[in-house]
């Protein structure tokens, strides 16, 4: 097997084991066990704990860019690639779910290493989808004429209330229903 292999071996057991366990209840031990290696081999790829998780959580958003990329069609309308863009971001649902529940965990933990992560990865993705948005769809202000970077955050935070806390008060929603409301910020 080679490095890149353990190392995708190793990030499946740890979404497995971050999502069954949360944070806090993954072990480095664990995770070597659901992934068939050593402990060493583990800490030969990743320095810690934490260290995997970050890796893990690059991993996810980088799948997340990558299929929002592949989503926009050169010489589609603007509202198509709109659409697909939006579609192709809520279709990773689920690897969503894992960060925001990881990372909502180690904020009620109090976790200084994982409260400073967490603004990484919100920054991250909010510039993320302003670039795309003035990249890819050549917008600088949304139909509404609020700056793209407020549409980008309004986006993603839109997403996480509905994906993560609508269901605390409601049924559960469509993939489709998600993707419309957050096409109406545009």
């Amino acid at each position: 097997m080679t490095q890149l292999e353990k190392e995708q071996v190793i990030l499946n057991a740890a979404m497995d084991c971050f999502s069954e366990l949360g944070y806090k209840g993954t072990t480095i031990e664990r995770v070597a066990k659901r992934a068939h290696v050593g402990k060493p081999t583990v800490y030969q790829l990743f320095e810690s704990k934490l260290d995997l998780f970050e890796s893990l959580v690059t991993f996810v958003l980088q799948e997340m860019r990558t299929e929002a990329e592949n989503a926009y069609v050169e010489g589609a309308s603007v509202e198509a690639n709109k659409q697909a863009m939006i579609d192709a971001i809520v279709n990773h649902q689920q690897q969503h779910l894992f960060i925001l529940k990881i990372t909502e965990e180690t904020h009620n933990l109090k976790l200084q290493e994982m409260q400073e992560l967490r603004t990484r990865i919100e920054k991250h993705v909010v510039d993320y989808i302003k670039n795309l948005l003035e990249t890819r769809l050549g917008l600088d202000v949304s139909s509404s004429g609020i700056p793209i970077d407020v549409t980008a955050f309004l986006l993603f935070r839109t997403y996480i209330a509905l994906i993560a806390e609508w269901p605390l008060i409601g049924d559960e929603l469509d993939l489709k229903i998600i993707s419309q409301a957050m096409l109406k910020l545009l």
